[in-house]
């Protein structure tokens, strides 16, 4: 059994045995929202905090102890970072921002196929554009930044049972033929099922069109092996993959980390940075000459890095690898079996994509006649459960889920567009992580039976107007108190807790290791 492996690293989750007030009293919070965001990880926040920022100070130099300590450092993470995802020599790293949807964004511009809304260009004929094919199963970082390209977007169709059709494929390429540029920009796993999608094998199609793959691992990145260029005894040829993204906020240790960014070479053309500044530059002069340089992973990092988030994304992936991929998996399967056998018996409970249980530990459901919203928050209230409501950020993939027609979905958007979304459709969603217990999960399946059963009478205290999809607890005391804590917390003066005299401090290093590379290289990769 998995669930004894993975106490041991549940026990440096901040907040593992926190108590939340509730209008109900105080009860323990089970953090149940995994796919959004994942949890802070003592033993990480603790090398950061004491071996880490002592050193702080600003790349870009190697001559000073604490900027070579940093640079060497930032360096050091984004090489383990390529080293996680198998990137080949000619692979690109950027780690920026805090996930995938701005650096979609920036592939996008590096690719030149972006421009301002305003700005008045003849575009090309659209024989001479490129043709971006994505699925049906796509989060809106996924789909809308490429609809505001100037390519054309066509969507795999789905199978009678939800999968993606990889044999459509097949058809939109033979359509597409003769444009120059077609890439495939796939979720690697859906953040609404769980359900993982053939990458691989769309990367193989894609790259006998002569064309490219992208996968955006957002959703499965910290629970399953990430591999641009897989064995061919695994797949069988041209199953690379020419650019991954992902959120590593995502990971267990993760939230405050850098967004990660990994392509080939090849798919750079630019001579100007997407972000001109310093640190991209060989040199200027006073007549308007300057020179970039040559290094395009340096020309594209221009300005302060994200030094310490990347160093924070390096420390999370090695915690996953830690763990160990295989262990993960295993857990996350047996998770599945557990609330899934609770929740199939409950009449008026409705799974999303029931007929497909090969998945991560993601469940998207409805209660009959339940605003999802509502449902999260009698969660929250009743049981101290942490989840999310919504469509979460995937409207697309919910029209083929909740069998949405046309003259439905025209319907509801002519009613948003209105300001009413007391009809946008949704689901409660509920995503699990293997350091989560047996009886968490449990209590999780209890609580969504027992608010299924007694929803009507508890709604009748609770103020919603789902025009506006405004909810106003029965207790506004506590939701005050909690946002006056935060308020205090932001604008509490720091220097009354200062102590007098701190401690002197070698980063735990003896004298002249400080400075050692060997040194950052161990703080990095110690387990």
């Amino acid at each position: 059994m998995t669930e004894q492996y993975f106490k041991k690293f549940r026990r440096g989750i901040i907040g593992h045995n926190l108590q939340i007030p509730t209008p109900e009293g105080p009860k323990p919070m089970i953090y149940a929202d995994w796919t959004a965001s994942g949890r802070n990880y003592a033993p990480i926040e603790e090398r950061i905090q004491k071996e880490i920022m002592p050193l702080v100070a600003n790349t870009h130099t190697e001559t000073s102890t604490t900027g070579m300590a940093m640079t060497h450092a930032y360096h050091q993470a984004q090489k383990l970072i390529k080293q996680h995802v198998n990137a080949a020599e000619d692979d690109l790293i950027i780690t920026a921002t805090s996930g995938m949807t701005r650096l979609i964004n920036k592939l996008q511009r590096i690719l030149g196929i972006r421009m301002h809304e305003h700005q008045c260009i003849q575009l090309p004929p659209e024989n001479e554009r490129p043709v971006i094919f994505i699925t049906h199963m796509e989060h809106h970082s996924n789909q809308t930044s490429w609809l505001e390209t100037l390519a054309t977007v066509e969507i795999i169709e789905a199978l009678p049972n939800g999968l993606v059709n990889v044999d459509h494929l097949d058809v939109l390429l033979e359509k597409y033929q003769n444009r120059t540029t077609k890439i495939a920009s796939v979720t690697a796993c859906s953040n609404v099922t769980g359900i993982i999608t053939p990458y691989h094998q769309i990367a193989q199609k894609m790259h006998r069109a002569g064309g490219y793959c992208f996968v955006d691992f957002a959703c499965s990145a910290p629970y399953v092996h990430i591999d641009m260029h897989p064995a061919v005894e695994k797949y069988g040829a041209g199953a690379y993959l020419d650019a991954v993204i992902f959120s590593p906020h995502k990971f267990l240790g993760g939230p405050g980390s850098a967004g990660v960014l990994v392509f080939n070479q090849k798919l750079y053309k630019k001579h100007i940075p997407d972000n001109p500044g310093g640190g991209t530059v060989d040199w200027t002069n006073p007549w308007g000459k300057h020179k970039y340089v040559e290094d395009i992973e340096a020309r594209e990092d221009g300005g302060t890095p994200a030094f310490l988030q990347t160093i924070k994304t390096a420390l999370c992936i090695h915690l996953k690898e830690e763990m160990g991929v295989e262990n993960i998996l295993k857990r996350e399967h047996e998770l599945v079996d557990i609330l899934w056998e609770h929740l199939q018996d409950i009449p008026n409970v409705h799974i999303l994509a029931p007929q497909h249980r090969d998945r991560l530990a993601i469940f998207s459901f409805y209660i009959e006649d339940l605003h999802y919203n509502l449902g999260v928050k009698l969660l929250n209230d009743k049981f101290g459960i942490q989840c999310r409501g919504g469509c979460s950020c995937a409207g697309t993939y919910g029209h083929y889920l909740l069998n949405v027609s046309p003259d439905q979905s025209r319907e509801i958007t002519d009613m948003i567009d209105q300001g009413d979304y007391s009809t946008k459709p949704g689901w409660i969603r509920v995503s699990l992580h293997p350091t989560m217990t047996n009886q968490e999960v449990a209590f999780i399946a209890k609580s969504i039976a027992t608010l299924a059963q007694n929803f009507e009478q508890w709604i009748a205290s609770y103020d919603f107007n789902p025009k506006y999809n405004q909810l106003t607890s029965p207790n506004r005391v506590v939701e005050t108190k909690i946002k006056m804590q935060i308020e205090h917390i932001l604008t509490t003066n720091f220097i009354d807790n200062i102590p007098e005299k701190q401690p002197s401090r070698r980063a735990n290093a003896a004298p002249g290791k400080v400075a050692s590379k060997d040194f950052v290289i161990e703080r990095l990769g110690k387990s």
